[in-house]
């Protein structure tokens, strides 16, 4: 009995989903799915018998018990994801007959739509789409082992991918009209898939300059007018006032606390939507002070805005802040001044320089403060030298001198301390680079400042990084890191970098898709709608007509498709064209009978249809001359295509404006 061998289409379409599969089932699976593989591979090659059915259940029962380990569950998106790649491996190996293939056909969709479930990136969507391709090329193979396309993969791929550019109309239209569930479809992603690696709770000596080396995107921002100048581009994110336990040197987020007592000038409002990296925390990152949040959001007493739930998945939200604004005027509370008052540490040469100051009122000791950073030989730099021990502020100011944005905002803050100034260390990113109509905020523009409270304006921000630095705020990291090595080009801008050209071009895709693609929610639904002016409310109504202008554009596509294939297999596109003129004159009443030639019925299409008498003749004249030339030029059969176009044409709008009208007038003698 000969060995039914697998689909080799079916065979990449397997390998390639699995393979993409890769980084999100757990490594005890694979074994189980390459052994599989291999033994199948082995069956239609060397003919080794496919396993009994104990061993198979046997291997079943070990791939679901890997996974209830590894998962802790047998269902969600992981959990499942991993039983369904060995059920596709263990599949192979009871596929005995060519009709067992359809099972396998199955799996692999179900794979492919797996791969959607993790990542929708532009590069994942198109090599999903090209296994689709070769998945319903597969299909065709199976279904009609010993029809046309049952063995030749050119013309089998060809037939699948019209398959594909047929149902390509459809599905446009029914994405763009069909109503929309909450939320984009990038909200189909589960936690702990992508999170990305950023600003932490905690911040710890080094961890900005790691984060400078790592130019992806933390977010976007879109802004409604006229963006803010970058000097004030400070996007708030975490504020910190306490330290790590058992580590004086690290600082840790403080936990939300009640409403901010804030007042904001009105005229100092800007709107802007952020399209959010996944960070698995809550916090938002928000200009300045945020007036205006996005549902199932809070501003809490230190200004940031917190979510109710974890960012695991990109996040598109809309924010106002106000630019210009006073928090806590007045008093402090006395546990509050207490927290924002403690040292950490040990760095006696810090707290002797601070006590100087005391005597001063506290603007002119924060004035002090900046004017020792910008007296001193401090430099800005990712290589700073020790940070380790309790005294690593008094290394940092005294002797050193060289440190990057966290070792900046943590000295002055413990210099404001020291001089009886409550003050605290905010972390967040600066500034960010326009890339199109849109900001790009990256990883490496994480920052650090601090803030300080006086009684007469409360809360203000103070970065002592300016003082050493302007160029970094200024004009971001690039202008102050221009001659960092360790940078890639995209950090350090370099305008005529290539890789930083191509790199910003694929950004604005990637952010393109992510708007208007995986974004393209009910709201973006309605708005593109309202501009067309076919905005609905109703959902019902929406349907019908999403299916309606489907069905319209599917048969529309169908009829172009059919005439180009009667073009194809016409002799040439004279006959094309010489057909449907028939075609043409059978609806005016002139029909061709079977012996006649084609002399005869032009002629007496002449005699019919006057108006088109002289175009008649000349097209016999010249199909005459083309049937019985010896050798026909060029230039007669183009004149040939031409006249036969022209009266094609003229013949089928006045064939069809005389049906209309003789509909209308059988309509008036019925009434």
């Amino acid at each position: 009995m000969a060995v039914a061998r697998l689909d080799p289409l079916l065979w990449l379409v397997l390998v390639g989903s699995i393979g993409l599969l890769l980084p999100h089932i757990p490594l005890t699976v694979l074994p189980i799915v390459v052994v599989a593989f291999a033994w199948r591979r082995m069956h239609e090659v060397r003919d080794l018998p496919l396993p009994p059915r104990w061993l198979l259940l046997l291997l079943a029962a070990a791939s679901t018990a890997v996974v209830l380990v590894h998962f802790h569950a047998l269902w969600g998106r992981d959990a499942g994801v991993a039983l369904l790649v060995a059920a596709a491996g263990l599949k192979l190996l009871e596929t005995h007959e060519a009709r067992d293939q359809y099972g396998v056909l199955l799996l692999a969709f179900f794979l492919l739509i797996s791969v959607l479930l993790f990542d929708q990136a532009i590069a994942i969507f198109a090599l999903v789409m090209l296994l689709f391709w070769l998945l319903v090329g597969a299909w065709m193979g199976i279904s009609q082992p010993s029809g046309p396309t049952g063995h030749h993969l050119g013309q089998r791929l060809r037939e699948a991918g019209r398959l594909l550019l047929l149902g390509l109309p459809f599905t446009l239209i029914l994405f763009a009209l069909f109503p929309r569930p909450p939320g984009a479809l990038w909200g189909v992603q589960q936690p702990g898939g992508q999170a990305q690696t950023g600003l932490s709770e905690q911040m710890r000596p080094g961890q900005f300059d790691e984060l400078a080396e790592d130019p992806s995107p933390a977010f976007r921002v879109r802004f409604d007018g006229t963006p803010t100048p970058p000097d004030e581009r400070y996007w708030r994110v975490f504020v910190m006032s306490g330290f790590a336990e058992n580590d004086p040197e690290s600082w840790i987020s403080d936990p939300a606390s009640g409403t901010p007592r804030l007042e904001t000038l009105n005229d100092s409002r800007v709107s802007y939507q952020v399209t959010l990296e996944p960070t698995d925390a809550r916090q938002l990152p928000s200009l300045a002070a945020a007036v205006d949040i996005p549902a199932k959001s809070r501003v809490d007493g230190n200004l940031v805005v917190q979510r109710e739930q974890p960012v695991d998945d990109r996040l598109r939200y809309r924010l106002t802040s106000a630019v210009e604004y006073r928090i806590d005027v007045g008093t402090l509370p006395r546990f509050r001044r207490e927290q924002y008052l403690s040292l950490g540490g040990l760095n006696p040469l810090l707290a002797d320089l601070a006590q100087d100051w005391r005597d001063q009122p506290p603007v002119e000791r924060i004035e002090q403060a900046l004017a020792y950073f910008r007296e001193q030989p401090f430099e800005y730099s990712r290589s700073p030298g020790r940070r380790e021990g309790a005294d690593r502020a008094d290394t940092f100011l005294f002797e050193t001198q060289r440190g990057y944005c966290a070792d900046y905002a943590d000295a002055f803050v413990r210099l404001m301390r020291a001089a009886d100034v409550p003050a605290r260390v905010v972390t967040g990113y600066q500034g960010g680079e326009f890339n199109g109509d849109y900001l790009v905020v990256r990883q490496s523009d994480a920052h650090a400042w601090a803030e300080v409270w006086t009684e007469r304006d409360g809360w203000q921000r103070v970065d002592p990084t300016a003082a050493v630095a302007p160029e970094r705020i200024e004009e971001g990291i690039a202008r102050s890191s221009a001659d960092d090595a360790g940078l890639s080009d995209t950090v350090r801008r370099e305008q005529g970098s290539w890789g930083r050209q191509m790199r910003l071009l694929a950004e604005q895709m990637d952010n393109r898709w992510n708007q208007y693609v995986l974004g393209y929610d009910g709201r973006l639904q309605q708005e593109w709608l309202g501009r067309l002016g076919l905005a609905m409310n109703h959902p019902v109504w929406s349907v019908l007509s999403a299916l309606a202008v489907a069905v319209v554009a599917w048969w529309g596509l169908l009829v172009v498709l059919a005439r180009r294939e009667r073009r194809r297999q016409a002799d040439s596109e004279a006959e094309y064209l010489w057909a449907r003129l028939q075609e043409d004159l059978a609806r005016l009443g002139v029909h061709r009978g079977n012996p006649e030639s084609e002399r005869a019925l032009l002629r007496r299409a002449t005699t019919t249809l006057p108006f088109a008498a002289d175009d008649l003749r000349r097209v016999g004249q010249l199909l005459e001359a083309s049937r019985y030339a010896r050798s026909p030029s060029r230039r007669q059969s183009r004149l040939l295509t031409t006249r036969l176009a022209n009266l094609h044409r003229r013949l089928f709008l006045r064939s069809h404006w005389s049906r209309r009208r003789l509909g209308k007038s059988s309509g008036r003698r019925q009434d």
